[in-house]
């Protein structure tokens, strides 16, 4: 009985091990430029979208944009990360559609605009 016992307890724990959750690293991993970047989420890119989409040099470049025949794609496409190994700077990237239908991203480095990425 106390065999059985001591091989069914570690039945479990066994299986606790493999079966359990755990926590997920999230490490910040180099890209191709070899840049240490993280994502932003939450409340705090919110923050950073609605300051970018009230700044007149957001409106400046979407006013170019649309007299160029692109169309905004919407503010909840809008993608924001935070580059360490430059000195914190915040990059966003907003989505516009060409005529084409392309997707370009039109791209902000601390507020400031730095010209456009085809996707």
């Amino acid at each position: 009985m106390k065999k059985l016992l001591t091989i069914l307890c570690g039945i479990i724990i066994g299986l606790s091990l493999f079966v359990s959750t755990g926590n997920t690293a999230k490490a910040e991993v180099p890209d191709e430029c070899g840049c240490i970047v993280s994502p932003v989420l939450g409340a705090e890119k919110n923050k950073i979208v609605a300051n970018l989409l009230s700044s007149q040099e957001f409106k400046n470049v979407k006013h170019t944009l649309q007299s160029n025949r692109y169309t905004f794609r919407g503010a909840k496409n809008i993608e924001v990360v935070i580059n360490h190994s430059k000195g914190e700077i915040t990059m966003v990237a907003v989505p516009f559609y060409d005529q084409n239908g392309f997707l370009e991203m039109a791209v902000f480095f601390d507020g400031h605009y730095m010209g456009q990425a085809q996707m």
